[in-house]
């Protein structure tokens, strides 16, 4: 039976039996991949190292039918550092759980997997000027734009009048964008001029864009953007921000 080598994340794993796991990894190539990493927790494993959450590598798995079972793993990032701090661990568990939804199997995710490998890389060496509430909120916005729910920031999206730079606006979660002072109604969230700002900079700059300070209001307001979408709450995003 062939084997192949998947350049993936883990996104979750679950215990299974008394000595194996379930591991459901992102792969730029094959999107969602389900694997079997069996006998990774007896002692001493050489497996239990690359099953562990958030690590990327090249996964090594042997397929049988539409199975696979992992053999080894080329570890290229562990993210460590991110099991020190419970509140980076929170904000790197909403990452993948958010990654995760939007993976499909065997349908190829690049730009989700770019996305998810630098909002990790950023929880994990991110600077002082870079907090980790900051690196989700950005994440979040990108992650709308990946899937498909790039907000619409620059006119309103009921009426179509252009809005004013130096003004706030409501994010409509069902429009899918900014709307005007006179279109309101609905479930809508209000946010600043200078929260539209950083907004618009994120959308074009990504992660280089100065992050700035941390937002817990424009947290709240891009998760229910995001998790409307999705039309689920996930339960991580409970202990943000």
């Amino acid at each position: 039976m062939p084997s192949e080598t998947i350049t993936g994340v883990v996104l979750r794993y679950a215990n299974y039996r008394e000595r194996d796991r379930m591991l459901t990894l992102l792969s730029p190539d094959h999107g969602r991949v389900d694997v079997l990493s069996r006998g990774c927790r007896k002692p001493g494993s050489p497996l239990m190292p690359s099953s562990e959450l958030f690590v990327q590598g090249d996964f090594v798995l042997f397929r049988q039918q539409d199975r696979y079972t992992l053999t080894s793993c080329a570890i290229t990032e562990p993210f460590y550092s991110l099991r020190l701090d419970a509140y980076r661990l929170t904000c790197a568990t909403y990452l993948v759980n958010l990654a995760q939804l939007a993976a499909q199997p065997e349908q190829a995710a690049p730009g989700l997997f770019r996305l998810l490998l630098q909002g990790l890389y950023h929880l994990t060496y991110g600077k002082d000027d870079q907090p980790a509430l900051s690196v989700t909120n950005a994440y979040l916005l990108l992650y709308a734009a990946e899937t498909g729910y790039r907000p619409r920031l620059n006119h309103c999206v009921r009426c179509g009048e252009p809005l004013p730079r130096d003004r706030g606006a409501k994010l409509d979660m069902v429009a899918g964008g900014l709307c005007c002072s006179r279109c309101t109604g609905g479930e809508q969230v209000a946010l600043t001029a200078q929260q539209i700002t950083w907004m618009r900079d994120v959308l074009a700059k990504g992660f280089d864009a100065p992050l700035g300070s941390a937002d817990p209001l424009l947290f709240e307001a891009l998760r229910r953007y995001v998790e409307h979408r999705l039309e689920c709450s996930i339960k991580s995003s409970q202990f943000l921000p």
